[in-house]
């Protein structure tokens, strides 16, 4: 997950304390985002299945929404969203 964060578009957004090069503050910080309660601005609760959705399709889950949607595949899905969730 950690890989795929360095490596895919998501760090040209979102900063992750300890994580070299996630230091932008373009889009929401997501040093503890695994700890927060809800996603998407508070409109869905935080729980994997709903970090896997947002992460696939975050313009379905709130329209006009400044993240783009990706085309990850279902692996690189569930392993981003495991990282994002380790992250307390």
């Amino acid at each position: 997950g950690l890989a795929l964060f360095q490596t895919s578009t998501c760090i040209n957004c979102h900063a992750i304390r300890g994580v070299a090069g996630a230091d932008l503050r373009v889009a929401p910080d997501l040093t503890h985002v695994g700890s927060r309660r809800q996603l998407a601005a508070g409109i869905i609760e935080n729980t994997p299945a709903n970090m896997r959705l947002w992460l696939k399709s975050p313009q379905h889950i709130k329209p006009g929404a400044l993240m783009p949607d990706f085309t990850f595949t279902d692996e690189q899905l569930d392993q981003l969203a495991a990282y994002l969730s380790t992250l307390q």
